[in-house]
């Protein structure tokens, strides 16, 4: 029983590092536009398309294939950004939300068009099992885990020690003055999309080879669960992601273990709910963001 319920744990923590990786983004972008992207899961459906085109269609290794899958969303982040996201600054909340929608449906044709509605197969990864204290898992799943951690450090480096994260900490608390002192706070705006479109990009190319199956309407979920991450971890918190995405992950797993796995989708909205029911500032209080 003991062992059990470690390793539903250590499922739930890789799982959750799906969610934190992609939440990060999410989290930054409403951060200095306080406004939800309902078209983060996209980013998250292109990484994973992209890492898939270029391996199936062009014959690159994998390694390079998640290269490629992020200069490919990264360049969709840039138009997108750009045109759209930019406009966002000053606007009402609801202009937000339409717009994102609008992007996700855009996205989610785009892809069906090119690629066609049928589930695709993802190829390459690493998949060979591996045994870390005693829990088995594939390389890919141990991969996702290091790539989360690292990349929650060089964003805790990146917003206290760079100028853009000290540029961003900014635009979130007063985009107004900052124009007034000559930061430029459009291309703050672009610059953060951008990063938190291709971090979702990551998240998709390594969950590739697990999740195994890919079609057009994979991020719908994805930005569902991700929105709980980020009201569970404080909105607008960088820090508190990657703890609400274990969070998540682990109560996720335990409930497929015990109760069923056709249950797991609805923790997520419980989540959610019992947050903003109970705090809804989440775990970290607006004070302490970024």
């Amino acid at each position: 029983m003991g062992h059990f319920i470690a390793d539903q744990i250590v499922s739930g923590i890789i799982a959750g590092s799906v969610y934190a990786l992609i939440a990060a983004g999410m989290t930054m972008i409403f951060g200095v536009l306080r406004a939800i992207n309902f078209a983060h899961g996209e980013y998250y459906m292109v990484g994973t398309f992209g890492a898939w085109f270029v391996i199936s269609r062009l014959g690159v290794s994998y390694p390079m294939a998640v290269i490629l899958s992020l200069i490919i969303a990264a360049g969709v982040s840039v138009v997108i950004g750009w045109f759209v996201m930019r406009r966002l600054i000053s606007a009402p909340f609801q202009n937000g939300v339409l717009a994102t929608l609008g992007i996700s449906l855009i996205l989610q044709n785009v892809v069906i068009l090119a690629f066609g509605g049928t589930y695709k197969l993802f190829p390459g990864g690493f998949l060979d099992p591996i045994t870390v204290l005693g829990f088995g898992m594939s390389e890919q799943r141990g991969l996702l885990v290091i790539v989360t951690l690292i990349v929650f450090l060089g964003l805790e480096w990146m917003v206290q020690k760079t100028s853009l994260g000290k540029s961003i900490r900014a635009v979130s608390q007063n985009p107004e003055c900052c124009r007034v002192i000559g930061i430029n706070v459009d291309l703050v705006v672009v610059k953060t999309f951008v990063l938190g479109g291709m971090l979702a990009a990551l998240s998709g190319a390594l969950t590739g080879p697990v999740n195994v199956s890919l079609y057009g309407g994979m991020g719908e979920s994805v930005t569902l669960k991700t929105f709980a991450v980020i009201v569970m971890g404080g909105m607008g918190n960088v820090r508190g992601t990657l703890l609400a995405g274990w969070l998540l992950g682990i109560a996720e797993s335990l409930v497929a273990g015990y109760i069923g796995l056709q249950y797991r989708d609805a923790v997520g909205f419980v989540a959610l709910l019992a947050m903003l029911m109970f705090k809804p500032t989440g775990f970290f209080e607006p004070k302490v963001r970024f």
